[in-house]
This record gives structure tokens, sequence and C-alpha cells, in this order.
């Protein structure tokens, strides 16, 4: 009586031993797996839906460096609907969250950018805000371009720039070179 009690003792841990493999290895499979999506997610598609938003980003930077004021209200147009469509992506927790608290604010920057052609003042205003938030964006996104950080500090503000000469777009033409490079932001 006590061998088969101990062989159905061995039994039920044998059989208890070959089901949880199963349960460890859907559960350590789940993170394997969102970590492989994530890292392909920021490897394709991500990235340029990222690099999107800021081509159209440069965009509205350079129209405001010409002091183009009608070329930054379409490419803040342009801009606007980027930010709309990266909140739809797949996105880390880290990106996600990066994302939610910059969001709102992005897109109103670029909202009040294309509908104020004529009033590049104005534009820049809130160009210096989208500028931290985009900022934001690409130090959790990554980019796959190299980036400066410039700084104008008669406007106190800075901006992102995809060339290391200085080019002013909150004093455009009248002072294009006031600033520095204060951060080189790598691929």
């Amino acid at each position: 009586m006590k061998t088969l009690m101990f062989i159905v003792a061995v039994a039920a841990t044998t059989l208890a031993a070959c089901s949880n493999p199963q349960k460890t290895n859907a559960k350590t499979t789940a993170p394997t797996e969102q970590t492989a999506q994530a890292a392909t997610v920021a490897a394709t598609g991500q990235n340029a839906n990222v690099d999107e938003v800021i081509t159209h980003y440069l965009h509205v930077k350079n129209a405001l460096t010409a002091d183009n004021s009608k070329e930054a209200a379409t490419a803040g147009g342009q801009l606007h609907t980027a930010l709309v469509n990266l909140g739809k992506q797949t996105m880390t927790a880290a990106q996600k969250k990066a994302y939610t608290e910059i969001a709102n604010d992005a897109e109103e920057n670029a909202e009040h950018i294309s509908e104020n052609g004529g009033k590049i003042k104005h534009q820049r205003e809130h160009f210096q805000n989208l500028s931290g938030d985009i900022y934001d964006l690409v130090k959790a996104f990554g980019t796959s371009q190299t980036l400066y950080k410039d700084y104008c500090p008669m406007a106190k503000a800075s901006w992102l720039s995809e060339v290391k000469d200085i080019k002013n777009p909150y004093l455009g033409k009248s002072m294009p070179t006031c600033g520095s490079v204060k951060e080189t932001i790598s691929k």
C-alpha cells in the first residue's frame, strides 16, 4: 500500500512538473515577445513615424528661419497630422508615457502655427513651446538622423536643427546666426 501511494505521489509530482514549464514558458515568452515587438517597431514603423514628425518640425523651423509665415503654417498643419497619427502607433510603455505627456501641447502648438499664417511672431511663440516637446519626443523615441539642439540667448529659447550651422528660427533673417549648439543628438 505504501508503495502504491509512493508511486501515485511520484506520478502526481511528475505530472505537476510537466505542466509547470508550460506555464513558466508562457510567462517568460510574453515579455520576450513584447521586447522583440518593441524592437521591431522601433527599428521599422515607429521610427518612420517619428521621422515624419521630425521632418515636418524641421520644415516649420526652416520656414520661420526664412521669415516665411505661410510656409510655416503649411508645415505646421502637416506636423499636426503627423503628431496625431503618431499617437495611433504601437509604442513601448516608456514611449507611450513620454508621448502622453507631450501630445496635447505639441498638437496644440502645431495647430496654432498652422492657423496663424501671416502672424510670424505668434507662430514663433508656439514654436518655442513646440521645440521643447519635440526634443522630449526625440529623447524618448530616438531618431534616424543626427540632430542639434541649439540655443538663442536673445530669444532665451532652444530648437532642434538638422545642420550644425546656426539658422535661428526666432530671429529669422534679422539675426540668422545668433545662437550656439548645446547638444548633439546622435542616431
